[in-house]
């Protein structure tokens, strides 16, 4: 079976109408990235052992249309970002979770909303005195997509709820307290809190703050060359004796 080709004017078609353009630049990006991050050759064959398995080198490469080459930007691709943000983004990174303010709390709650003042008030008099629990009215009365959890939301980061004032709101309380009933435009909402959980900046935390920091300097990259400005990006910088 022949391959199916594309012409250059069929590709950059399919790109604009697909949308495709800010994630072909971000791949751009990446693999400009990989190749300033210079990789042991015995780890990366362990890498190409690994990913082969049982197949012969041959024939994967028949298989994906890829190159040796490919294979090796395949598989050096994540450790090479990887490596690159720990350099560029990791001195003062624990500054930063500390500037945070406990905007990375990770929390659990549930959420009742409805339109009617009345209905809000009712059940949470009925919330209050043991008729009903959270999860039945929030299934059977909740008029957000939150009632098909039984009003469960989370975990999350307590920084990332909109407006400002839910997070005031579930700090204010304690696990397992509800608020009474509050307007937030055509809102009217009863909130409890599951659980808030101090955020610790421990390993994982160092490594999700990393992704962060990356996403944001490629994001900033493929805004400046889908505006035409190019030569405005500073050089991609690796050091491989830090």
């Amino acid at each position: 079976m022949q391959p199916v080709s594309l012409t250059d004017a069929e590709i950059c078609a399919l790109v604009q109408r697909m949308e495709l353009l800010p994630q072909l630049l971000r791949r751009q990006q990446e693999e400009r990235i990989a190749a300033c991050v210079p990789l042991p050759e015995a780890w990366l064959q362990e890498q190409r052992q690994a990913f082969l398995g049982e197949m012969t080198l041959e024939a994967l490469l028949d298989q994906r249309g890829w190159s040796a080459d490919d294979l090796d930007l395949h598989l050096c691709l994540p450790e090479a970002l990887q490596r690159f943000a720990r350099q560029r983004f990791g001195p003062g990174l624990e500054e930063a979770f500390l500037a945070s303010r406990g905007s990375r709390d990770e929390v659990i709650y549930s959420l009742l909303r409805v339109r009617d003042a009345g209905l809000a008030r009712e059940m949470w008099i009925r919330l209050e005195e043991n008729e009903t629990t959270f999860a039945e009215a929030a299934h059977q009365y909740s008029e957000g997509e939150e009632a098909q959890r039984k009003g469960v939301i989370g975990p999350m980061p307590i920084g990332l709820l909109q407006p400002e004032v839910l997070q005031e709101i579930l700090r204010s309380l304690r696990p397992g307290e509800i608020s009474p009933p509050r307007r937030l435009g055509e809102w009217h909402v009863l909130m409890r809190l599951e659980q808030l959980k101090p955020a610790r900046f421990d390993d994982a935390m160092r490594e999700r703050m990393l992704r962060e920091a990356l996403d944001a300097f490629l994001n900033h990259r493929v805004e400046r060359l889908l505006a035409g400005d190019a030569e405005g990006l500073d050089p991609i910088h690796y050091d491989p004796e830090s």
